[in-house]
This record gives structure tokens, sequence and C-alpha cells, in this order.
């Protein structure tokens, strides 16, 4: 008997603890792949090029979950994930692809390289 009860008492130690662990690691995973999502504008837009250069930048960085780049707004609405980017991040992914992000300048030399119509008085 008192062999019995040790068992019984040893498996349910070892269900708690084994119960425990997941709830632990699912914590762990939940925390890791919250997503936020913030709203970063982007004056420069003036069409759906830019709507589509803008686009592309942002949805090939890893770390971001989706994109929508409203022409009418001049806004590029971001879900990611801050494990793994943040906003200076994603707004340097836009000025590298020669916008203005928020306060962060275009990059010179991607600008020069878009199409006449992304470009400030390029036809619009």
């Amino acid at each position: 008997m008192k062999r019995f009860m040790l068992s019984v008492l040893g498996l349910g130690m070892f269900v708690l603890v084994g119960c425990g662990q997941n709830q632990d690691q699912s914590a762990g995973e939940s925390t890791a792949s919250t997503v936020e999502t913030t709203t970063i504008k982007v004056e420069m837009i003036q069409c759906g090029m830019c709507v589509s250069n803008i686009t592309k930048a942002l949805e090939t960085t890893d770390g971001v979950q989706s994109v929508n780049v409203n022409l009418e707004q001049k806004t590029a609405t971001v879900q990611f994930l801050p494990a793994k980017i943040n906003l200076s991040t994603l707004e340097q992914t836009i000025a590298n692809a020669g916008y203005d992000a928020n306060k962060t300048k275009r990059n010179m030399e991607a600008y020069e390289k878009l199409d006449e119509c992304c470009k400030i008085d390029g036809g619009h």
C-alpha cells in the first residue's frame, strides 16, 4: 500500500511539473509573437507606383506582418513583430526606398532612382 501511494504521489508530481512547463512555454510564445501596429506619415506619396514601392520595401523586411499604404492619407500602416523590428527601422526602410518617413529623411540616391511620377512635382 505504501508503495502504491508513493507511485501515485510521484505520478501526480510529474503531471503537475509537466503542466507547469507547458504553461510557461505558452506564455513565452505568446509574448514573442505579439504584433504591434503603427502608422507612419509618408508625405511624399503621389501615385500608385509610390504605394507599390513602399509596400514592397516593407513587405520584404523581416518582422513585418502586413502593410497598408494609403495614397489619400499619405500613410503606411504596418503590423510588425517588435521582437524583430522597431519603428525606427521601419522608417529607415521607407527612407531607403527614397521617401521621407515621419521625420526620417529619404535616401537621396534611392530618391534619384524613383520613377519621375514618384518625385516631388514629378508630373502631379
